[in-house]
């Protein structure tokens, strides 16, 4: 009996390892509506003109949105250290046993008290190991969180150096963003587009400011609040040929339009909580529903029919 229950047990948990996957934070580098290459032109929303030739900075503490809301925490040992010099940054966060994933949570910088420790201890492969440039400021102040430095100015001629630190400074942002199946696992997809974290920040006439306040501290909070958004398109269907419904414009405005082939049953729409938002009654031979929401977010849009059910991503900017 003992070996019997024995037997059950590891079965159990050879169960649990399978019924994990792998997933990975894939992000798409942007200087506004162009991909990100080093010396490209760009400007801020103050029409400040600027280039960059380095672009680096930390996220840690990662959190997985899933199934309506629910939170699964991401071991703070997964640590990357994004060097931004093209357009696709790849950051894998391990397997969990987490299916409909809905958005991913970080934070911009090193936590404490990691933040603090001597960078020549850890493993030479560690993000956290002394870099070139540096990305350490010292032990008071810890990590660079983010090292943004290049030229700005009219004629691109004045120096711009943003170093921001700070434990003060270390901030959260979520992105709501669902995954798509790729590569063995699941990916979520979002944009950074750099030009936002210069938001309101005059550098016009050239610009260092190294440290946790002024403009350096406001480049995180750019960081945390402009920067990321989801990647549109990604985890989209909007042909009608292979799942039976379409959903066009996607990503919306207020006002869509949801077509199917002319089936019966019901149409749901929920909020990433898992709120249902709105119900459609499907008669037989409708072919389309025109239909609006009026919050801004992402929404899952579900036909239900006697067939069975089709699940697609809905956008409202």
């Amino acid at each position: 009996m003992k070996k019997f229950f024995t037997l059950l047990l590891f079965n159990f948990l050879l169960a649990l390892t399978y019924a994990q996957t792998p997933v990975r934070l894939v992000m798409h580098h942007h200087l506004g509506t162009n991909d990100f290459a080093l010396g490209t032109g760009a400007s801020n929303n103050l029409g400040n003109a600027f280039n960059l030739s380095a672009l680096k900075y930390y996220v840690t503490k990662f959190t997985i949105v899933h199934n309506g809301g629910q939170l699964m925490t991401v071991p703070d040992d997964v640590v990357a250290l994004v060097t931004v010099d093209g357009a696709l940054t790849t950051i894998e966060l391990g397997s969990f046993n987490v299916t409909n994933i809905e958005g991913i949570r970080f934070h911009i910088g090193v936590h404490t008290p990691v933040n603090h420790d001597d960078p020549s201890l850890q493993p030479a492969n560690s993000p956290l190991a002394p870099q070139s440039p540096s990305m350490h400021w010292g032990w008071a102040s810890g990590y660079r969180f983010i090292l943004l430095e290049g030229m700005a100015g009219v004629s691109l001629n004045q120096g711009l150096e943003l170093h921001g630190l700070g434990d003060a400074n270390y901030f959260e942002t979520e992105v709501l963003a669902q995954s798509v199946t790729e590569n063995g696992g699941e990916s979520v997809h979002i944009d950074a587009d750099y030009e936002k974290g210069l938001r309101d920040i005059d550098v016009n006439g050239g610009l260092v400011v190294h440290g946790e306040l002024a403009e350096a501290a406001t480049m995180i909070a750019n960081f945390r609040d402009y920067v990321y958004t989801a990647t549109l398109g990604a985890g989209l269907n909007e042909t009608s040929s292979e799942s039976g419904m379409a959903i066009y414009p996607n990503p919306s405005h207020g006002s869509f339009t949801v077509a199917f082939e002319g089936v019966e049953g019901k149409l749901t729409i929920n909020d990433v909580s898992g709120k249902t938002v709105q119900t459609e009654t499907i008669v037989y031979g409708t072919t389309s529903k025109s239909l609006s929401l009026p919050e801004e977010g992402i929404y899952f849009v579900t036909l239900h029919t006697a067939q069975g059910t089709i699940t697609q991503q809905l956008v409202i900017k």
